[in-house]
């Protein structure tokens, strides 16, 4: 999965579906394993978490889609559901419950405590994503339902990578102006 184009880890959490269009009906992992692998990839959990099993990953699914639905709402400047929103705030608010904090020279972090496992570093992950500065750059692909942080100059990107949606959505327009002059 490459989570470079998302901008935070929290939203390459999100972003862990392969659906082409807005269904997010099919996954981009194949298993606990999988997923795991990506969430240390995109720097979400760090490595030397067990692999989660069925239920901790049908929890972090849930989480997934709770997150998902409140985000994607804030990138359409629409008011979260509140189911959505309440699952969110349980679950950030159990993580930060066994947390701890470390001070440095660059404020205060937020781990997860001694008993935190992947769903408490998702939590924080996700905690950390809804207190950014620049979370009104949150921006869902017009393609698919991945999220991304728009960081150019003129925020108007519209996919959530070239390589991804882009090209596609620019043949696909090219194709459709074909048909139409030839047609």
């Amino acid at each position: 999965m490459s989570t470079t184009y998302a901008g935070h880890p929290a939203l390459a959490f999100l972003n862990t579906v392969t659906d082409d269009g807005k269904t997010r009906a099919v996954n981009s992992f194949a298993d606990g394993e999988g997923l795991l692998a990506q969430l240390v990839a995109a720097g979400a959990v760090p490595r030397g978490l067990p692999v989660p099993g069925g239920r901790q990953v049908a929890a972090a699914l849930a989480l997934r889609e709770a997150g998902y639905a409140v985000l994607s709402a804030m990138a359409a400047g629409r008011k979260p559901g509140r189911e959505e929103a309440l699952t969110l705030e349980a679950a950030i608010k159990g993580a930060l419950e066994d947390a701890s904090f470390a001070f440095g020279p660059r404020g205060m972090t937020v781990v997860p405590g001694p008993l935190g496992g992947l769903l408490d570093h998702l939590a924080l992950a996700l905690h950390d994503l809804l207190r950014r500065d620049d979370l009104d750059r949150l921006r869902e692909c017009r393609r698919c339902t991945h999220l991304f942080l728009d960081h150019g100059r003129g925020r108007g990107r519209r996919w959530c990578a070239m390589a991804r949606c882009g090209n596609r959505a620019k043949a696909e327009a090219f194709r459709a102006r074909h048909r139409a002059v030839t047609g």
